[in-house]
Order: structure tokens, then sequence, then C-alpha cells
């Protein structure tokens, strides 16, 4: 999607909006070779990851990306899970990389609704793309917003979720333990107010963003990327940034940080596994400890070296993990 300027619409598809094809073909790990039209007609594009027959086969997985992410945050995770016996289904969500939105955005976004961005329509979307990959029921992996996309999906259908492993996550927007209630609640409506009404004014700054050294101290900087990310590691990330539309962004931002499922913790029944980074600036230690105390299935892994970026810092750590406890604690298809 162009950062500032009028999107090009597909003429293969009134009402929506949809990215032209092979347009993240520079940046994703995986190519997105399914597509589904959900409920509210947005398309959403996924890949689908099938381990070799010879593997005894585990619990499938469905990954929930965060806010902004594309799938590179899986890109050396989903193999080694693949390998390991997994499907794995990566799914762009809605307004990132190959998946569209229910209509054309506007300038500044200003034609979409919060509820066209809201957590719950995003967990809608991952329910909606198990059917159409005919799977019944998989392992929910959230990183940071995806947690709460996982929560809603478990609140929404529990029947479908075999398990959640939370990465890097919490029950709600982490942003008022990071840089405080009072300086979120200032910042968000005036970031919301200049995207809708001059989102121009983003022109000159956003294209540095896809600058592979500079995105990268900018990343480190504020903490978005942790201390054993690399600069290669981190750059498709950051193309995918630069080619997404920062208002759209924004208004996501702002129903993830409406959206809560601490309600949710006490009455989840499904194995949960939390996967923890000890230097996380944007997912801060008090997050993860009140997801293990209020969930009562929930067992806890840390990674005390590791920032907000773990699945790019501890692949093979985090595959691990993981397969030790699906195999102990998620039954496998039959």
């Amino acid at each position: 999607m162009a950062a500032v300027s009028e999107p090009a619409l597909l003429p293969a598809a009134p009402g929506f909006w949809e990215p032209a094809p092979g347009c993240d073909d520079h940046y994703a790990a995986f190519p997105k070779e399914a597509r589904v039209v959900v409920s509210d007609g947005t398309p959403i594009v996924y890949a689908r990851r099938e381990p070799r027959r010879s593997v005894a086969p585990g619990a499938a997985m469905i990954f929930a990306s965060s806010l902004s992410c594309s799938d590179v945050y899986w890109a050396d995770v989903v193999p080694r899970l693949v390998d390991a016996g997994h499907v794995c289904i990566v799914p762009d969500t809605r307004g990132h990389g190959g998946s569209g939105l229910p209509r054309p955005p506007g300038r500044g976004a200003r034609n979409l609704t919060s509820e066209d961005l809201s957590v719950k329509r995003m967990a809608l979307d991952l329910g909606e793309v198990l059917d159409d990959a005919g799977i019944d029921d998989a392992i929910v992996v959230g990183h940071s917003m995806g947690a709460q996309v996982a929560f809603e999906l478990y609140r929404l259908c529990p029947e479908r979720v075999s398990g959640l492993v939370l990465v890097a996550g919490a029950c709600d927007s982490p942003l008022d333990a990071v840089y405080g209630r009072r300086v979120v609640n200032a910042t968000l409506p005036v970031s919301k107010a200049v995207m809708t009404l001059a989102p121009e004014i983003v022109q000159p700054i956003w294209p540095w963003l896809g600058s592979k050294r500079a995105g990268y101290l900018g990343a480190r900087l504020f903490g978005a990327a942790g201390p054993k990310t690399t600069a290669d590691g981190l750059h498709p990330y950051l193309l995918h940034l630069v080619e997404s539309d920062p208002a759209v962004l924004v208004r996501a931002l702002e129903s993830m940080r409406r959206h809560s499922a601490r309600d949710l913790l006490p009455r989840v029944q499904v194995p949960v596994l939390l996967l923890a980074a000890g230097k996380d600036a944007f997912t801060p230690r008090a997050c993860s400890e009140e997801l293990f105390e209020r969930i009562p299935t929930a067992e806890i892994t840390w990674f005390p070296e590791a920032g907000h970026t773990l699945p790019i810092e501890e692949p093979a750590a985090i595959v691990d993990a993981i397969e030790e406890w699906s195999q102990r604690r998620v039954a496998s298809p039959v």
C-alpha cells in the first residue's frame, strides 16, 4: 500500500481495496498462495506450509502478527515448526502486506471505521482463514498485538483454539505501561487527527524508515527492536512498514488500545505458553507476569537477553519451547 498517496484500485473487485499482486515480493518471508474474502468483504491472503509425510503430525498452528508487522517475524520460526510436523498457516493481517481492506481507505483512511480494524474483526479473520484452510482447531501463536487477537479468537470460538502461544504479548494495549497513560492519551488522538486531515505531513519522514541502517537505529532507539536484533534481520519488516499506510496503522493502533481481554484471563481453559523477553521495552515484564498469574493454565519461558523482537532474536529457542510444550500439553491430530 502506498505510504501517503491515494491507493490504486484493482478493477476485478468492486467494493473492497486490495494491494496489487506481488506488491510484497521483495520483503515477504512466505509467498501467500491462498486467498479468502472474509465476511465483511475484505480479501485476506495467507501461506500454508505442510510437513513431510514422514514426520509425525503435530497440532496445526495459525500465526497472528503484531501491528505494522509483516511475516518476517516468523521467517525462521515457521520452517522449524513445519519440520517438526505442524501445519502452519501464516496470514497477512488486514491492511498489511498482501491483505486488503473492506473498502478503499481514502485520504487519511477516512473511509474506514473503528470496526474495520478492530481486534475482534482481526480475530474473526483468523477464524475464517481456518475455515478456508479446512482446519477445525489450531494453536494460535500471537506476537504483541497478535496476542490480543489470539485472546479474542478464543473468546469468540474457544472450540477452534487448541492452545495459545503468546510471544511478547499482553491482554490489552501495553502502551500505557511503556510511555505513561497521560502521554498516550494525549498523543494518540493528535496522531489520528494529523493522519486523517493532513497525511502528507509524514511524506518526508516515512520513506526514511525503510533505510536498513537508519530504520534499524531508530527501532533500537525507541525500543521497538531488541538487543539481539540485526539490521539485516529487521530490514524486511522496515520495507513492509514503509509501504504501509500510516493512517491505517494509526487507526488500528487506536482499536488495539481500546481492546482488553483482562476479564477473560481467569476463564481460559486451553493450554497457554507465554514466551517473555527480559529486555522488552514495548511489553514490559509486568505484562507477562500478569498473564502468568491470572491464567490458570499458563506456563512461562523467559528469554532474559531478548527484546520485543523476540521471534527474530531467538527463533530456535522459541521453537524448542513451543515443541516441548505442545507435545506435552496439546493433543496431536489422529
